[in-house]
């Protein structure tokens, strides 16, 4: 259980988490003795990089983990679970009600540039460090999934204090029909439904809370 590093409350007795060496995307663990239950989502081959790395090998799995690795949500009441990937576009949406995921790809479509390289008896990724990042939270309500998503790389951030300027709004089901530009640049969020607001930590030099305005047709 010690591998799991990011996890919520599936059940009153189990949780589901991201480990860093599974077979599985998403792992349901027991509360009572730390035995792994079930696995959901096997790691599919990413093309085009049988030259860096050796599928057969059971530590691709730690490799798979570091290239789709993000940020982990979860709304127990609706029984929905995202993982939204800072490295890649991609957002892993998962109903453990029907134990079914839906993928959203996007905006951009390619891979990072990445390559695997030796360290110490194992390997490990080193991303391009020109790479811009990805999601960079995810919020779950009973209606919506919002996604935080930045599009900047670390020269950028470390120059502009930008992290993340832009809130795209998803159906449980994976369908975009939102997008929020802000005027400021934030990287956390929650939405308050009842106060009709999205609340942001930002990234300023002296950081604070931003608010703003949930619009109507998202209520």
């Amino acid at each position: 259980m010690y591998e799991v590093y990011n996890m919520f409350h599936a059940t009153n007795s189990t949780i589901l988490g991201l480990k860093s060496i599974d077979e599985n995307r998403l792992v349901e663990i027991s509360l009572k003795d730390g035995e792994k239950l079930a696995g959901y989502g096997n790691w599919e081959k990413i093309p085009d990089t049988d030259h860096l790395i050796n599928y057969t090998d059971p530590i691709v799995n730690y490799h798979l983990g570091e290239i789709n690795k993000g940020w982990f949500r979860g709304n127990r009441e609706v029984g929905l679970f995202v993982k939204a990937s800072i490295y890649r576009d991609r957002l892993e949406i998962f109903d453990y009600n029907d134990k079914e995921f839906t993928i959203v790809e996007g905006p951009r479509l390619e891979l990072p540039k990445f390559e695997i390289v030796p360290s110490g008896a194992n390997s490990v990724v080193i991303f391009d460090i020109q790479n811009k990042y990805g999601h960079r939270d995810v919020y779950i309500d009973d209606k919506y999934i919002y996604d935080l998503y930045g599009g900047f790389n670390e020269e950028e951030i470390q120059k502009t204090n930008e992290v993340a300027k832009t809130i795209y709004i998803l159906t449980h089901s994976g369908d975009v029909v939102g997008k929020l530009n802000l005027d400021i640049s934030i990287r956390g969020m929650v939405v308050d439904l009842d106060l009709k607001k999205i609340f942001g930590i930002t990234t300023d030099e002296d950081p604070g809370i931003a608010v703003f305005d949930l619009p109507s047709e998202f209520l």
